[in-house]
């Protein structure tokens, strides 16, 4: 019998249990099996709070919290894995094609320094000189000097190696079908073949978290795909981040240029569509023209775990010793380090890293995610 069992082995399931290792537990892992299942697998690994948000939130302040752990964190899943999640710290310039979306940016900016984060608006002439690649006729940019990227599958094998080298017993091909529970606690889980036990359950199993039997409260989370590409350089086209409305390129240590990416509400549908491609090589090329010369290296789809609201689920539930930490949406790789702390503090019965309360399973789901 372990001490935790956790539910889901994607970056968020693999973070929690080895936080959990480093404090002392026992950990099992069960993990449906597929790594190309994993939301974290096909992200981007974007770790770009100030570009997301339009306005303060609680969310914001869980992103930013996250964000700023990462460096540390990323450092020392290196030393313990030997895998380097290629954390860098590039900056993000936001562009601007409108004059209502350059006022957009402005606002953002300033309660962003009230804040006590970094931004600087840039003329079309300020940003051209920053990234030469750029040929998008703008009214003005911003540029996010602390926003950062991970390659988001190295910081999935970085996490899966250093699982196992602090204890972490993982069992892939292992589909979760119960949570059991006896007089009001959690006490295991049940699959097709076998059934675990547990003092305490985590529940990171993203999207198919709604497919588990037993959970209270139920959680009315569903998948969002997103399509993604990536191009051939031979040399970076661009020293930062670029974000355009919904699109993004992300310069990769490879030499891989990550496009991204669509939304898309069309249930557990993986496919790649010429819609989704084309305006995503579309987009790609409307920023910069050099980029159309260049080969398709890669393309790709994955599911974001999404709740009505689109915030996360990360909190104790109405089973005793149930947990949740699930339902990241677009963000579960930036939101690693933070949900692994939070969830730790639950089981130690220790401070939370930050409040809990907007994010918690009972909550009302009443907002419909765009």
């Amino acid at each position: 019998m372990h001490d935790v069992i956790i539910v889901g082995g994607g970056v968020i399931g693999l973070s929690v249990a080895r936080e959990l290792a480093l404090r002392g537990r026992s950990v099992l892992v069960l993990d449906r099996g597929n790594p190309r299942d994993a939301t974290a697998w096909a992200a981007a690994g974007m770790l770009a709070p100030q570009s997301e948000a339009d306005a303060p939130s609680p969310f914001f302040d869980l992103c930013l919290a996250s964000a700023r752990l990462y460096p540390g964190w990323a450092n020392r899943l290196h030393e313990e894995s030997g895998i380097d999640p290629e954390y860098s710290d590039s900056g993000l310039i936001f562009l601007a094609s409108t004059e209502d979306a350059l006022c957009r940016l402005r606002r953002a900016m300033e309660w962003q320094k009230a804040a006590g984060l970094e931004s600087e608006l840039l003329s079309p002439k300020e940003a051209l000189q920053m990234e030469p690649g750029l040929d998008l006729p703008i009214f003005g940019a911003v540029l996010m000097p602390q926003e950062s990227h991970v390659t988001p599958r190295r910081v999935l094998e970085s996490l899966q190696r250093a699982c196992a080298a602090k204890g972490v017993e993982t069992r892939t091909g292992v589909c979760v079908l119960e949570v059991t529970s006896a007089n009001g606690r959690a006490t295991g889980v049940k699959t097709s073949t076998e059934q675990f036990e547990a003092e305490r359950i985590v529940i990171a199993s993203g999207v198919h978290t709604s497919e588990i039997d037993g959970l209270r409260p139920a959680i009315p989370l569903a998948p969002r795909k997103g399509q993604i590409l990536s191009l051939t350089t031979t040399a970076p086209a661009f020293r930062r981040m670029i974000r355009w409305d919904h699109a993004y390129l992300v310069q990769r240590h490879n030499g891989e240029l990550v496009v991204g990416a669509t939304n898309e509400d069309v249930g557990f549908d993986r496919s790649l569509t010429p819609a989704g491609i084309g305006g995503l090589l579309d987009r790609a090329q409307r920023i910069s023209s050099r980029l159309g010369g260049l080969p398709i290296h890669d393309m790709w789809t994955g599911l974001r775990p999404a709740t009505p609201d689109g915030l996360p689920v990360i909190g104790k539930a109405g089973l005793q010793g149930l947990i949740y930490a699930t339902g990241h949406y677009r963000n579960g790789i930036l939101l690693a380090p933070v949900t692994a702390a939070c969830v730790a503090a639950l089981i130690d019965n220790g401070p939370s890293p930050v409040t809990l309360d907007p994010f918690a399973p009972s909550r009302p789901f009443e907002r419909q995610l765009r």
